[in-house]
């Protein structure tokens, strides 16, 4: 069940709480009391896990039950079907003790309770991780320092995204349900069905997941709080297929419909304002390619220019504001990637034209030398880099740390491969030589 999942994005384990006894002793026409009550969690969430009742009928559901109940759905009370061993809690208050009852039902007759107790307890910070799709389709997690081998959590990932406890979460095949894989490596749980998906999942840091509904197009919200799913932005009409939406780490959803005579850009705060306005771009018309946004609600944009040139530059729209504006005036390969209070920019040494890389007359330094870091606040500096090539031209995403470590891909020789560059730029270091997309750190 997918509930309040109140991120404090920790590692560290909590109390766990033992059985205690069960109130009552079942009759024969209800169940004894579920088997092997545990619960864990860190922060101010907690997972609720048991075992099928030992005697009794045939069961056809579960009742679990949070005391206190403050600031949770359903009073604090879950109804779950005969198939779940588990349950999610989020929202408790640190240094609070909370005592969960786990009930079997059966017939319409509850059988009594085995609970628990568990008091939430302080966690310490946990190092965000690199999430990322292999060749083969698979979630791959790699440590941020790029020292310990990568891990692989999900197969069939395409769409995927993580929250920051590092659960990660997929559109199933058929795009009517979200999966869940457990940052613990626990089994795979359907958190959500009924839906009408895309495979492009969103999620910021509260937890809460997004997606553009296949069936009227609307950005959609499947909120932590266990509500059921929302619609919290809107593209208009779109008329030339260029639209995006971008979520950021705070939660301000962005739905961009571009077209040759502006954008039309419909932003929603993480509070739940909205507000819709048209952006220019001041020259040629160009084709979105991807879309991030900061926690102000600044935009970055990789989008194509229509001509041979092969252009494929960075612009940025400031939060508000009503025109979208280049870094800079020369062309260059440039790598993106975007925190919540930055972008960071990998630009080559020199540039050349789509159409002379075609005709063979494109010897030019396309090594990554230097890197643009353009803050939420309006300020600039340029790093140097070493050690990294570009690859093909394109919109080019990759993912940053929120110390400013920056994750690309680069998707051909010399220089092919995952590859890692420092906050304060320097040497590039190579992660792995494989390839991998969508990256994303979390």
């Amino acid at each position: 069940m997918f509930k309040s999942m109140l991120t404090i994005a920790a590692a560290a384990a909590l109390v766990v709480g033992g059985a205690l006894p069960a109130h009552a002793a079942p009759t024969p026409s209800t169940p004894s009391a579920p088997a092997s009550v545990k619960v864990t969690g860190s922060g101010g969430d907690a997972d609720v896990t048991w075992g099928a009742p030992r005697t009794g009928p045939r069961v056809t559901g579960y009742t679990v039950t949070v005391t206190p109940a403050d600031s949770q759905p359903n009073k604090g009370v879950d109804r779950l079907p005969a198939t779940a061993r588990w349950d999610h809690f989020g929202a408790l208050r640190i240094g609070t003790t909370y005592t969960f009852a786990v009930r079997a039902v059966a017939a319409k007759r509850t059988g009594p309770a085995a609970t628990v107790q568990f008091t939430a307890k302080a966690a310490a910070p946990t190092p965000q991780s690199l999430f990322a799709l292999d060749a083969q389709g698979s979630v791959v997690r790699f440590a941020t320092e790029g020292t310990a081998p990568s891990t692989t959590v999900a197969p069939n990932g395409a769409g995927y995204t993580a929250d920051d406890r590092g659960d990660v979460f997929v559109p199933s095949a058929d795009r009517t349900s979200i999966v869940m894989y457990p940052a613990s490596g626990g089994a795979a749980r359907t958190v959500a069905t009924g839906l009408h998906l895309t495979a492009d999942l969103r999620s910021d840091v509260a937890g809460n997941l997004y997606w553009a509904d296949s069936v009227s197009g609307s950005v959609t919200m499947l909120p932590i709080d266990g509500t059921a799913p929302r619609v919290v932005a809107e593209f208009g009409t779109v008329q030339y297929s260029k639209h995006a939406f971008a979520v950021s780490r705070n939660g301000i959803v962005t739905a961009y419909n571009n077209s040759p005579f502006g954008a039309r850009v419909e932003q929603r705060t993480a509070a739940g304002v909205t507000t819709v306005r048209t952006v220019t771009y001041q020259g040629v018309y160009p084709f979105i390619g991807a879309l991030q946004s900061d926690d102000t609600g600044n935009l970055y944009l990789s989008v194509t220019q229509d001509g041979p040139g092969g252009r494929f530059p960075w612009l940025q729209v400031k939060a508000g504001a009503s025109a979208a504006t280049r870094f800079s005036t020369d062309d260059a390969f440039e790598y993106g990637a975007t925190n919540s209070t930055s972008l960071r920019l990998l630009q080559s040494a020199a540039w050349c034209s789509e159409a002379d890389e075609r005709s063979g007359n494109c010897s030019i330094d396309r090594s990554l030398a230097r890197e643009l870091v353009a803050g939420a606040d309006g300020s600039q500096q340029t790093l140097p880099v070493t050690g990294i090539t570009a690859g093909s031209r394109g919109s080019n995403v990759g993912a940053s740390t929120e110390a400013g470590d920056v994750f690309i891909d680069i998707n051909r020789a010399p220089s092919a491969g995952l590859w890692r560059v420092p906050a304060a730029g320097g040497a590039a270091q190579q992660v792995a030589a494989a390839q991998y997309t969508r990256l994303l750190v979390i």
